[in-house]
């Protein structure tokens, strides 16, 4: 069962890459030609976070349809159990096809133009730097001024989850709540940063989304 899914950021958003360099504290994570993504295996620990939050609300509102689907079969936490298998894939700016046109004619325009386009000057097309400092008594402390780059908010990553196995069926509810419940990703999320929006759309024909999925279990 392939499900696409789009991933909006809602504020700017630092997903970390670990690195930085003289110009910059803190990087974002960017593939070979500048472009940011967001990794699948993050993703999924988000969306394994998320759902255990949607189990919680099950248990203390009494309310059993949230607690259906065994979460940690689903995730593969700590458990060999269940044939279902969920694979996350990077999300990029684009679906496949256009991703792939994409790192196309970046790659062109870098070699043709090497000594004026870098995947740096790509990188400056979908993030910014924001700086920030610890204050004393109102005072900007010395050295503590520190930056960090952030994918601009309006950003989309989108790629195609799969879900396999017999019973995959099973837990699409407990998948769709954990999607429409995550609501934040990155970095410095209580600074204002990393609020998403997450939607999901079976590929199947049928077209339903994460709402109809979520409406029709708790009908």
């Amino acid at each position: 069962m392939k499900i696409e899914l789009n991933v909006t950021a809602k504020s700017p958003i630092h997903l970390s890459s670990g690195q930085a360099d003289v110009n910059v504290d803190a990087d974002v994570i960017h593939d070979r030609y500048g472009m940011p993504y967001f990794p699948g295996r993050r993703f999924k620990g988000l969306l394994y976070e998320s759902a255990l939050e949607v189990r919680e609300m099950g248990c203390r509102s009494g309310y059993d349809k949230l607690l259906q689907g065994d979460i940690d079969v689903l995730f593969h936490h700590d458990t060999d159990e269940g044939d279902v298998q969920l694979i996350v894939p990077n999300l990029y700016l684009a679906k496949e096809e256009e991703y792939r046109a994409l790192c196309s004619a970046w790659a062109e325009l870098q070699k043709k133009y090497a000594s004026l386009l870098t995947p740096q000057d790509v990188l400056l097309e979908y993030t910014s730097i924001r700086y920030q400092t610890r204050l004393v008594d109102g005072v900007a402390a010395k050295g503590s001024l520190h930056n960090m780059r952030v994918v601009d908010d309006g950003t989309v990553f989108t790629g195609v989850l799969e879900l396999r196995g017999e019973d995959a069926s099973g837990y699409l509810f407990p998948l769709a709540a954990a999607v429409r419940n995550l609501k934040v990703a990155g970095l410095k999320r209580n600074r204002g940063f990393g609020s998403i929006q997450c939607r999901m759309k079976l590929m199947d024909g049928s077209n339903r989304t994460e709402e109809d999925i979520i409406r029709e279990a708790l009908a």
